[in-house]
């Protein structure tokens, strides 16, 4: 009964694949999945050919899509096969329609590796149905609070999924992935050294920081690589100092576009440190798995990430750089903000948060604010500031006067429509704009 209720699942979701990219060709990252988990729960399970021993996992909060995409490069673009949800589509819907758009009829995985983006909260499901020995561990942080609270809740649920079997990557930058690593048969830990984009944060009523996973004393960030990452140590109990890593990114070289690891260089395609904790995890995962050097070297040369954060648009005779966070995510807002500091040049400052929809009813978070330094946009340069929202552009607006923004050189609109941002910019000098926020902007609805 099992057997026939198996292949009945995936013919009919091969089908649908087949139908969706005859319609919609792109779309379709989970209904296929779907569809074979609605006639067999465990059709994950019951697929052939997958094995545990080249299967990577990748979750966390920031960097999934990211890493996933490099690793599946670097094995790929070295002749391997992998079946792997580069669309990042990461609940078991997903990984079910990757692995049916990579099995045979008989149900038979096709590719040599398995890697899969995997959410958070649902990493110990995908576990129960495929055993992956490797997990890459990004990071853990505060986001989407109408879902996930805070974020030790995050971290007991990927805990549930681990055991003595598993080997696990962890994030030695920062704290709540670095403890996790205590729950697996096998840790292997990754960080990057301090380089010359790293920051030091400035200590006031609005600081913030991260308890220590051990003593839950307040950990101290000797600098930050990224927005809370960084290396670190716990003045209590010294969590944070006991070993160095097992893989550092050292001797960052932004401009010649290259990093040190083990004593020898590599090629680094972007220009951010965000993209250096997604290049040492997938060096850790797959040196772990038996790839060479020279073939980590090849992977990383051709890799390039197409689908970025920063785009263009020219509204009201101006150029608007479009800069897409996640705003359930202070760690990603403050990243977008720090990008924006880097513009030396006075510029004009659009930010937006929203209601997030994903949820009913619609949910606000202020929270998020308090977690978010503006300054370094008003230190860098600044012309005007503009906040827009329907739902809490004036409390963004509240926010930024605490940190010193001038309230004249300031405008707030009740709603993020097209027309609405052009009347505002269309009247302005011509400095360069940038616009931070999730979803740019919407057309005004038809009367």
């Amino acid at each position: 009964m099992n057997s026939i209720r198996f292949y009945l699942a995936l013919w009919i979701s091969k089908l649908a694949v087949i139908v969706i990219n005859t319609v919609a060709k792109g779309r379709g990252t989970n209904l296929p999945g779907q569809v074979a988990l609605r006639i067999d729960p465990l059709f994950v399970k019951h697929m052939k050919g997958v094995d545990p021993a080249k299967t990577v996992f990748v979750t966390g909060t920031n960097g999934k899509s990211t890493t996933v995409n490099m690793l599946h490069h670097v094995f790929t673009s070295n002749g391997y096969t992998v079946a792997a949800n580069l669309d990042g589509a990461n609940m078991l819907t997903g990984v079910a329609t990757a692995l049916i758009k990579d099995s045979t009829l008989s149900g038979r995985i096709r590719s040599e590796y398995v890697i899969m983006e995997t959410d958070e909260r649902y990493l110990r499901f995908i576990r129960k149905q495929i055993p992956a020995r490797q997990l890459i561990i990004t990071n853990i942080q505060k986001d989407q609070t109408q879902r996930n609270g805070e974020p030790g809740v995050i971290s007991r649920k990927i805990a549930e999924a681990m055991g003595p079997d598993l080997t696990v990557f962890v994030n030695q930058d920062e704290p709540r992935s670095y403890a996790l690593g205590d729950n697996a048969g096998r840790a292997v830990s990754y960080a990057v050294k301090e380089n010359s984009k790293s920051f030091h944060k400035e200590q006031d009523f609005f600081s913030v920081t991260i308890p220590c996973e051990k003593c839950h004393e307040p950990i101290v960030f000797h600098a930050h690589n990224i927005e809370n990452v960084g290396p670190f140590v716990c003045p209590a109990c010294g969590y944070g100092a006991e070993k160095p890593a097992d893989y550092l990114v050292d001797a960052v070289d932004y401009e010649g576009h290259s990093f040190t690891v083990k004593g020898r260089t590599y090629p680094f395609n972007f220009s951010t440190p965000y993209f250096l904790y997604c290049y040492i995890s997938v060096f850790a995962a797959a040196s772990e798995m038996g790839m060479t050097e020279d073939e980590l070297w090849h992977g990383f040369e051709t890799f390039t990430d197409l689908r970025g954060r920063l785009a263009t648009k020219h509204i009201a005779g101006k150029t608007l750089n479009y800069i897409k966070m996640k705003q359930e995510n202070p760690e990603t807002i403050q990243s977008s903000l720090n990008l924006l500091a880097e513009d030396p040049e006075d510029k004009i400052f659009m930010f937006g948060l929203d209601e997030t929809l994903d949820y009913y009813p619609p949910f606000t978070n202020t929270l998020a604010l308090f977690d978010v330094d503006f300054r370094p946009v008003l230190n860098s340069g600044l012309s005007r500031s503009v906040c827009m929202s329907r739902a809490i552009g004036r409390a963004a607006a509240v926010r930024m006067l605490y940190d010193g923004f001038d309230p004249d050189k300031m405008t707030v609109l009740p709603a993020s429509y097209e027309e609405d941002v052009a009347a505002v910019l269309e009247p302005l000098p011509d400095k360069p704009v940038y616009l931070v926020e999730e979803i740019p902007y919407y057309k005004k609805p038809k009367k």
